[in-house]
C-alpha cells in the first residue's frame, strides 16, 4: 500500500497588470520603482491607470530608496492561507517610506519583542519566481 502525502500549498503570488509591470519588474531587478504622475508629478502607490489627485492617465516610474520607519506591525499566528502557516508566527509590518507612500511587507531578522513604531527599516528583495520578486523588510 503506497501513501500519497498531500500536495503542498501553493504560494499566493501578486498577477502583474500593464500598470503594476514596472513595479514587478523594478522588484526583480532590486529597485523600488513608484509610478509618478506625468502631469501633477505626484506618486501613485499601488500603481493604477488613474492619477486620484489630477484623473490624468499619463504617467512613468521612478526609483525610490529603500528606506523607511515602522508605522505599525501585526504578528501572524493564524495564517489566512496555508502557505505561511509553517511560517507562523511571523511579521508583517507597515511602513512609511521615505519615499511618501505606506508598503506593507513582511518583516524579518528582528523579535517582536525588538520592535517599536518609527524603528528604521530597509526594503528588501525575494526572488520567487523567475517573473516575481517580492518585497520584506530587514531592520
Amino acid at each position: 500500500m503506497s501513501t500519497v502525502l498531500p500536495a503542498a500549498p501553493e504560494r499566493p503570488l501578486p498577477t502583474p497588470t500593464r500598470e503594476s509591470q514596472p513595479y514587478w519588474d523594478g522588484m526583480r531587478e532590486g529597485r523600488f520603482m513608484l509610478q509618478q504622475c506625468a502631469s501633477c508629478g505626484k506618486v501613485r502607490h499601488y500603481p493604477r491607470p488613474v492619477c486620484p489627485h489630477c484623473f490624468s492617465m499619463e504617467s512613468n516610474f521612478k526609483e525610490a530608496p529603500l528606506g523607511g520607519a515602522i508605522h505599525t506591525w501585526t504578528v501572524c499566528h493564524h495564517p489566512f492561507n496555508f502557505f505561511f502557516k509553517a511560517q507562523a508566527p511571523y511579521i508583517v509590518a507597515l511602513v512609511d517610506m521615505d519615499a511618501g507612500v505606506r508598503i506593507n511587507a513582511q518583516l524579518r531578522g528582528i523579535a517582536e519583542a525588538d520592535l517599536r513604531i518609527g524603528q528604521r527599516v530597509t526594503l528588501a528583495f525575494e526572488p520567487v519566481t523567475q517573473e516575481i520578486t517580492l518585497p520584506f523588510f530587514t531592520p
